[in-house]
C-alpha cells in the first residue's frame, strides 16, 4: 500500500501520539529502505520480517514498536489479494508461504497465517495487467481519501522525516550501513510524496508515477488526464474503497495479534 494508508494502518492500532509517530515511522521507513541498494537481496516484505526479527534480538527496548512492521506486511498483502498481484511481488508471496516453520518461532513469522485466512475470504481472481493497474488506481483512490478524511496522517507524515533519526541505529546496523546514508535514503524517498504539498500536486505524482509504470511493464499507455478528473471527483468512492480496505485490514490484525 502507499505511505499515507501505511500511517492510518497504524493509527488503527494505536491512539498515544509519541508511538504513532514513533511505530509510523519505521513501517514508512521499510518502504524507502528499498531505494539505498539499487539490487535489493529480498522482497521488502520479507525484509520486514526479517528487520521485525532483529529488534526483538538486537533492540529490545524497541518493542513493541516494531509490531508496525508486521501491520505494515499485513497490510501489503491485503493489498495483494484485493488488487491483484504484480509479476515482481509473486516471489516473495512463494517465499512466505514456503518458510519451514519447525525451525522458525510462529511469533515471529505469523503474518502467513492471516495471509491464508484472508485469502479465502477476499482473494478473487485477477486477469492480467489490466486488472493490476486498476488495482494500482485504487491504492491512490485510498491515498487521497486518507488526505481528504485524515489530516493528521499529513502531520505524522511530515514528523516522521525528524523522528526517523529514533530508528537510524536499527537501520544501520541491520545493512550495515552508516547511519548518513540510512538518512539519506529516507529523506530521498520521503521528498517523493510531496508531504503537505498541493492535493493536486500529490495526486498528479501518483499518477505520473503509475503512467510510466504500466509503459514499463506492461507497455499500455492509460489516460492519465481521465484517471486524476475521476479520483478528484468521486470522493464518496474513494472513501468507500478506503472504507472497504479498512474493514478487511482491521480484521487481519485482530488476527494476527491472537496468534
Amino acid at each position: 500500500m502507499l505511505p499515507r494508508r501505511h500511517i492510518l494502518d497504524v493509527y488503527e492500532i494505536v491512539k498515544d501520539k509519541h508511538e504513532l509517530l514513533s511505530m509510523s515511522t519505521i513501517t514508512l521507513a521499510i518502504d524507502a529502505i528499498k531505494y539505498m541498494q539499487k539490487k535489493p537481496k529480498k522482497d521488502h516484505l520479507v525484509e520486514a520480517l526479517e528487520l521485525n526479527e532483529f529488534i526483538c534480538f538486537m533492540f529490545p527496548l524497541k518493542r513493541p514498536k516494531n509490531r508496525s512492521l508486521l501491520y505494515h506486511v499485513v497490510s501489503d498483502l491485503l493489498g495483494l489479494l484485493m488488487y491483484g498481484v504484480p509479476k515482481k511481488s509473486r516471489q516473495a508471496i512463494e517465499t512466505l508461504e514456503t518458510i519451514n516453520y519447525s525451525e522458525k518461532s510462529m511469533e515471529s513469522y505469523p503474518v502467513i497465517e492471516v495471509w491464508n485466512s484472508l485469502k479465502d475470504k477476499v482473494y478473487s481472481k485477477k486477469h492480467g495487467a489490466t486488472s493490476i493497474i486498476d488495482g494500482f488506481i485504487k491504492k491512490i483512490m485510498i491515498e487521497m481519501d486518507v488526505i481528504e478524511q485524515y489530516p493528521f496522517v499529513e502531520d505524522i507524515f511530515y514528523e516522521s522525516k525528524e523522528y526517523m533519526k529514533e530508528w537510524l541505529p536499527v537501520f544501520a546496523g541491520y545493512y550495515d550501513k552508516h547511519t548518513e546514508t540510512v538518512k539519506n535514503a529516507y529523506d530521498k524517498w520521503w521528498s517523493m510524496w510531496f508531504c503537505k504539498d498541493d492535493k493536486e500536486k500529490i495526486l498528479y505524482s501518483m499518477v505520473e508515477r503509475l503512467c510510466l509504470q504500466t509503459e514499463r511493464e506492461f507497455e499500455i499507455i492509460i489516460d492519465k488526464d481521465q484517471i486524476i478528473s475521476s479520483i478528484q471527483h468521486n470522493k464518496e468512492e474513494n472513501k468507500k474503497e478506503n472504507q472497504r480496505f479498512s474493514k478487511w485490514y482491521q480484521e487481519g490484525v485482530n488476527l494476527l495479534l491472537k496468534i
